[in-house]
């Protein structure tokens, strides 16, 4: 089968989010022995190592099957006789609800809403993580049963990562380090960790934050922002380290296990519900103990399988002791232990799995005429009638 995945995020030696997954998706769909193309955000190129090619405009005609996102389907993805796969994993719309209101951000919620209706009458089959986010799918759904939804959360590389360690610079000799892996978004809780760091006192311990641009985007977390945090908390250097730049991918294992915990902390919201913390992911492959916060399916996976610990939403008090414990080394010894045991499951290869055995199967959904949800969808788009996220 030619299959086209598509993202509207930057592909590269540095990238995050929604390219990681396109990639490695498309990866994993090539090891299968289709024909794959990826296309990516203008400036994008190709990663290292094995892979398909990474191309600026979609060869649309020639595709039998294109994977993507619903967010970023242009009107052409909805028309013509090619499998359609949405692959609905990010809950962008709950996202963007947890944002403070701006023009740019409701532009953003009516062009992404618009896409539903879009998706509701043509989609072929919907990848989701979990149970709430199927829940959320099947709702916008309503009368088209026939759309299969594919279990494939978010996965981790099939090689273990390499042992090699890079210090940190800001971090001494010695020193514990909680990586906080990634950026820092409204419904994200980096205050709470901040709180908790500041509970434990002189200890050892450094929390580090990047504050480097996200590759395609800006930064929501300067470095100044981040010492102004700090500051509120009484913390300073070097229990708090800002990291100024974004770690490559293929060298993010360097980082990863000079780490002690990758906390990863949220406030209670709609997002919450339909998260699945793809971040924390990449603890599960360089067996590093998460912190987490209660809510989701990550939290609910980590929970049961003793990946860490998981705490409720904005408790400091919990959350520095939950930290004390994990740093201590029979946790690290266990939570490690039950991470390398269970992280086989998690390889892109055994997520990517149902999707894989589906696509043969795959056949034309009984399909809505696309004239009521062009229609709506412009209601959207003019703003009388925006689509909710929950």
């Amino acid at each position: 089968m030619r299959i086209l995945v598509l993202t509207d995020d930057l592909v590269g030696p540095s990238m995050a989010g929604s390219a990681l997954r396109a990639w490695e998706l498309a990866r994993v769909l090539l090891g299968a022995g289709h024909e794959v193309v990826l296309s990516a955000a203008a400036g994008s190129s190709h990663p290292e190592g094995h892979g398909p090619p990474v191309v600026a405009e979609a060869p649309w005609r020639w595709a039998d099957a294109v994977l993507s996102p619903p967010w970023c389907l242009p009107p052409r993805a909805f028309l013509g006789n090619h499998l359609l796969v949405v692959d609905g994993v990010n809950p962008l719309l709950a996202e963007l609800a947890a944002c403070p209101s701006t023009p740019d951000i409701e532009r953003r919620r009516r062009t992404a809403g618009a896409r539903l209706p879009l998706v509701a009458s043509r989609a072929d089959a919907i990848l989701v993580a979990g149970d709430a986010q199927a829940g959320w799918w099947s709702r916008h759904l309503a009368g088209r049963a026939d759309v299969p939804l594919i279990r494939v959360p978010f996965g981790i590389p099939d090689t273990d990562p390499a042992t090699d360690i890079d210090p940190v610079v800001g971090v001494p000799a010695g020193w514990a380090v909680v990586l906080w892996w990634g950026g820092v978004w409204p419904w994200l809780d980096l205050d709470t960790l901040l709180a908790a760091r500041a509970r434990l006192g002189s200890a050892r311990v450094s929390v580090v934050v990047p504050t480097a641009d996200r590759p395609g985007s800006r930064t929501h977390m300067t470095t100044s922002d981040l010492k102004a945090a700090a500051t509120r908390h009484g913390l300073r250097g070097p229990a708090i380290v800002p990291l100024e730049h974004w770690v490559p991918y293929a060298e993010r294992h360097r980082l990863l296990n000079r780490s002690a915990v990758l906390a990863v902390l949220h406030r209670p919201g709609p997002e919450t519900a339909l998260s699945f913390r793809t971040r924390a992911l990449d603890g599960v492959w360089a067996t590093v103990p998460l912190l987490l916060s209660e809510g989701g399916a990550t939290s609910d996976i980590a929970n049961s399988q003793g990946w860490g610990a998981v705490v409720p939403p904005g408790n400091a008090k919990l959350a520095a002791a939950a930290l004390a414990l994990l740093l201590g080394d029979r946790s690290q010894d266990r939570c490690r232990a039950m991470l390398a045991k269970t992280r086989g499951d998690w390889r892109w290869s055994a997520v990517a799995q149902p999707l894989v055995e589906a696509l043969p199967e795959l056949t034309r959904g009984t399909r809505r005429s696309l004239v009521p949800a062009a229609l709506r969808a412009a209601t959207v788009l003019a703003g009388r009638s925006p689509e909710s996220s929950s």
